[in-house]
């Protein structure tokens, strides 16, 4: 026999006024407060909105008109050279109108709970879910409009170098003259550091440290180490310029299993749930590169955005390349860590192994000399999103294309690093 379903207890609960969905279930009273008063929050940064607007069935394409009109920015170059305020302000006034209206869903929950209830339907309950689910549809309107937004500010970034490269150095005057104070909320930054963002500098550690760690944990699949770890564990010294070479002790295999242990607490994982790895590597504080390990798919690769060292070490031996050593050490590691992940890993003398190897993968290329930095945060975004770095007509059509406009992407960073500075 079938299970009973659980029985319902009804009530005909006491009736009060509620305006202005008139009579509701004392019940149910707390629940259409919070829906007057998120409607209410809401009027504040969308005038259009107010509740007997909402009692009514809407469609998107309305919403939409009406958040383009509130929502516009004219992107053109010969717009102040504080463009990037407007824009993050309306940016912010989207994401706050996004986060007011997460609540949603919750107090629809808690309503039908309510109503579930109710010996008799009621008119003021069905008026109250039409509310809310105008609300759910205004929500992801609001969601695309922020979206498409922030895709035209990126696309224009890009598109106009001169004029980002003049508003980065203004963002990075006005960034200058603020209190010591606007760093208080990101560790171990400070002006000095986000300065490494601007224009033809190069990045410093503690910028490389911030994105990989924020991004590593909003994406909970790559284990993304700090810089230091290169050059602790996987050089001779501090240069990151030599592959450590020989036998690599049980001692070292410990010290990196302890090591990595407390990055896995650091970025609040539970233990063995990534399935991938992510080393940053500063060779002789000049340049930076980056090995990812991927244990879903199999595969070490190195990606270094200097033209040079690829076309060159592509065409020698695999044994004269300048990462074969390098790639020896990361093999090592992937099976130290694969011990870590509960894997059985062996490499090492195994040619019938199906891990695939690539010391010097196709990257784009850096169109100077102090971008590399920038390229190697671009590409754990792709590793993040596409498990491996996209190049050419495959990486033009998403939102992480890379171009010869890196100005366009220091801006994007140093917005990012902005907003997180805030309380």
């Amino acid at each position: 026999m079938l299970p009973r379903p659980p029985t319902i207890q009804l009530h005909n609960g006491d009736l009060v006024e509620c305006l202005p969905f008139g009579q509701a279930c004392r019940c149910n009273v707390h629940h259409f407060n919070q829906l007057a008063s998120l409607v209410r929050n809401c009027h504040a940064y969308l005038p259009f909105l107010t509740l007997s607007t909402l009692f009514s069935v809407k469609n998107a394409a309305k919403y939409e008109t009406a958040l383009n009109r509130l929502f516009h920015v004219s992107f053109s170059t010969g717009s102040n050279h504080r463009l990037y305020a407007d824009v993050e302000v309306q940016i912010k006034r989207l994401q706050e109108i996004t986060r007011q209206l997460s609540a949603v869903a919750a107090i629809k929950s808690k309503f039908l709970e309510c109503t579930r209830r109710h010996a008799n339907p009621m008119t003021s309950d069905s008026q109250a879910l039409i509310v809310l689910g105008n609300l759910r549809i205004l929500l992801d309107c609001v969601h695309n409009k922020r979206t498409s937004l922030e895709e035209d500010w990126w696309s224009f970034l890009d598109q106009h170098p001169r004029k980002t490269e003049e508003m980065l150095r203004v963002l990075m005057d006005d960034t200058r003259n603020r209190s010591d104070q606007l760093w208080d909320h990101i560790p171990h930054m400070t002006f000095h550091d986000f300065s490494t963002l601007g224009v033809g500098r190069w990045l410093n550690d503690e910028i490389i440290n911030c994105f990989v760690k924020k991004w590593c944990t909003q994406a909970r699949t790559t284990l993304g180490l700090s810089t230091f770890f290169a050059c602790k564990f996987l050089f001779e010294d501090n240069s990151c310029v030599t592959a450590k070479s020989g036998v690599l002790t049980a001692q070292e295999g410990a010290r990196i299993l302890r090591s990595c242990r407390k990055t896995e607490r650091d970025l609040g994982f539970v233990p063995s749930s990534w399935d991938s790895v992510f080393i940053p590597i500063h060779e002789n504080t000049s340049h930076w590169y980056s090995a990812f390990i991927d244990f879903r798919y199999k595969r070490i690769q190195i990606y270094d955005s200097l033209r040079e060292t690829c076309v060159i070490n592509r065409q020698k031996p695999i044994c004269l390349r300048k990462n074969t050593n390098l790639m020896l050490v990361l093999m090592w590691l992937t099976e130290i860590l694969g011990q870590m992940r509960g894997d059985t890993v062996c490499l090492s003398n195994n040619p019938e192994t199906d891990w695939v190897f690539d010391p010097h993968s196709k990257v784009h290329f850096q169109p100077n000399a102090f971008d590399c930095g920038v390229h190697m945060l671009w590409h754990l975004q792709h590793v993040l999103e596409f498990r491996q770095v996209r190049v050419g007509q495959e990486c033009e059509v998403d939102r992480l294309n890379f171009t010869d406009n890196m100005a366009g992407k220091r801006m994007r960073l140093a917005l990012e690093l902005l907003r997180d500075s805030e309380p």
